[in-house]
């Protein structure tokens, strides 16, 4: 069994740096169009659309582990492509993905968010440089300085004393009641960066920045959105949570893939096995769903710079801007993720609610916000010059970072590739460099997901005597919350946050199971000092000490 490191949907922290490290640094750079390369060969649009189209079958059916596709392109202005490929549930033809099919779009809800702010910049309520507390009272940190000088650009360009995982186990798990209750714990939330320390994804950042959206209008950071952005555009099937979808039979159901084995379908609706977080409440970090459709329709706007409902483009222009800098250690080259990083004085940054940005696709300056959540995967990239953004989603996660985990990125640079008229000699190079350098060590299925193999039988009951109590967290106690052991009937069950699910014994007397269905991945529970008076749990890499 393995231990499960719970990052919630960030899960797209940047996809560059996979097989990378990070090397953060504080500068700008700028995604405004420079020189452009010149195309060795140019194709009609109904070319390019089929060439497109035939390169998205052609994956799927070689990757028959992937239950469907949502795929978007717009180039000059044009939607040239928004529908589906396979289905919506693995092995059910009678559920097609369609143009209309809604699927979890993860961290590319940051884009979302930081639009958000960005209207709020136009209307001349706020401006990028003011201290957060300036538009949210209610907002503090461990670190008083942090506190009073951190600002809204701050937190959009991941900046900020908050970092990794900082959060995710208890906004996933439900410890708080919703986002709002959250960021009010953030006080007793212990942080060790130090302020500006340079570039560290973080999705409390984006809980933040929504907080600040709810306090100044008065409304949830998503009835904003949908007011100022999603109706003005006739983004209709966008939605910010699962259970809110008004039709539930366009939903996308989430899957697991692990070698050649898939599990699922599993619901948006009620799986713990695919939740955003035990509540199936907002998540601004990552909670919003969408179709190829209103993609299209959002990348409309994103290469129109806001026009239509932003009076000035200078707020797309700074959201585009790189305002940290990530150094991608010394690859040269295209990556797994389907970047082309050369390291001649180039940099790759970080905009407002965007993840990559520079000049590393095929020559031309670029940007997009890749997403992911436990059991799908998103991304995107846009070409600003030619006018062109695509985006691609899938509902299969990849576990332990498989193939799959990165071939939505490559196959999104082949599409882009398509539409800037590289040659088919270069596109299958960039291709198969690429996926060699996807090909980690085969992953180790998950025994009890992927084969059936069942777990342990219950605690002995002069056992459960012994650990039924009050364990509280070792770091941040009052926000990482406490996890309870009690006895019920013939089982003891443990509780953490919003879930209760019985603990269950293993072969090793210090070594249990958490018997809660969640991302496909057995959560080992792991106790120290049974012999004495006081005795610690670990659980997801958190501790947690017996007071009771």
């Amino acid at each position: 069994m393995r231990a499960l490191y719970v990052v919630g949907f960030v899960f797209s922290a940047v996809a560059l740096w996979a097989m990378t490290s990070l090397v953060p640094t504080t500068t700008e750079i700028s995604i405004a169009d420079q020189g452009k390369p010149s195309s060795p060969i140019l194709r009609t649009l109904v070319e390019k659309r089929a060439m497109a189209l035939a390169f998205v079958q052609e994956q799927l059916h070689a990757h028959p582990s992937i239950p469907g596709i949502s795929l978007s392109v717009v180039y000059q202005n044009e939607t040239v492509i928004a529908q589906g490929f396979g289905t919506k549930q693995f092995g059910k033809a009678d559920t097609p993905v369609t143009a209309h099919t809604l699927f979890e779009i993860g961290s590319y809800s940051k884009t979302f968010i930081a639009l958000g702010v960005a209207k709020l910049v136009d209307d001349g309520l706020m401006h990028w440089n003011d201290p957060v507390q300036m538009h949210l009272p209610a907002f503090e940190l461990a670190d008083a300085y942090a506190q009073k000088y951190t600002t809204l650009a701050d937190l959009l360009a991941m900046n900020s004393v908050l970092s990794g995982s900082d959060g995710m186990n208890p906004l996933v798990f439900g410890v708080h009641a919703n986002e709002h209750a959250l960021v009010r714990q953030l006080p007793f939330l212990a942080t060790t960066r130090t302020f500006r320390q340079g570039y560290a994804y973080s999705n409390l950042n984006y809980e933040v920045l929504g907080q600040v959206i709810q306090h100044k209008t008065n409304q949830t950071w998503f009835e904003f959105l949908r007011t100022v952005y999603l109706t003005p555009l006739g983004m209709r099937d966008t939605i910010g949570r699962a259970i809110d979808a008004p039709n539930v039979d366009e939903l996308a159901s989430g899957h697991f893939a692990c070698n050649d084995d898939v599990i699922g379908p599993y619901s948006l609706l009620n799986s713990s096995m695919v939740a955003i977080n035990a509540n199936f409440e907002y998540v601004s970090a990552g909670s919003i769903l969408s179709s190829a459709s209103d993609l299209a329709k959002l990348s409309h706007f994103l290469l129109n710079r806001g026009h239509g409902i932003l009076k000035s483009p200078q707020w797309i222009q700074d959201m585009t801007t790189g305002h940290t800098v990530i150094e991608g250690g010394h690859v040269n080259g295209w990556t797994a993720t389907g970047y082309d990083l050369h390291r001649e004085g180039g940099a790759v940054g970080v905009g407002y609610g965007l993840g990559t940005i520079g000049n590393i696709m095929y020559g031309y300056n670029y940007y997009d916000k890749p997403g992911g959540t436990n059991s799908m995967h998103m991304t995107n990239g846009f070409v600003p010059s030619q006018g062109l953004g695509v985006t691609i989603s899938d509902n299969v996660a990849s576990i332990d970072g498989g193939p799959l985990s990165t071939l939505m990125d490559r196959i999104r640079t082949y599409v882009v590739g398509i539409f800037l008229d590289r040659s088919i000699d270069e596109l299958n190079a960039a291709w198969e460099t690429a996926t060699a350098k996807a090909r980690p060590p085969a992953p180790v299925c998950d025994a009890h997901f992927f084969q059936g193999q069942p777990w342990g039988p219950s605690v002995p009951a002069a056992i459960q005597s012994k650990l039924a109590g009050t364990y509280v967290a070792s770091a941040s106690p009052r926000f990482n919350g406490n996890v309870t052991l009690f006895q019920d009937g013939h089982d003891l069950m443990l509780q953490y946050g919003q879930y209760v699910r019985p603990l269950l014994a293993t072969n090793d007397p210090t070594a249990f199971t958490w018997s809660l269905d969640f991302a496909a991945q057995t959560l080992d529970v792991q106790l120290q000092g049974l012999n004495d008076t006081k005795f610690t749990l670990t659980l997801m890499d958190m501790t947690f000490e017996r007071t009771t």
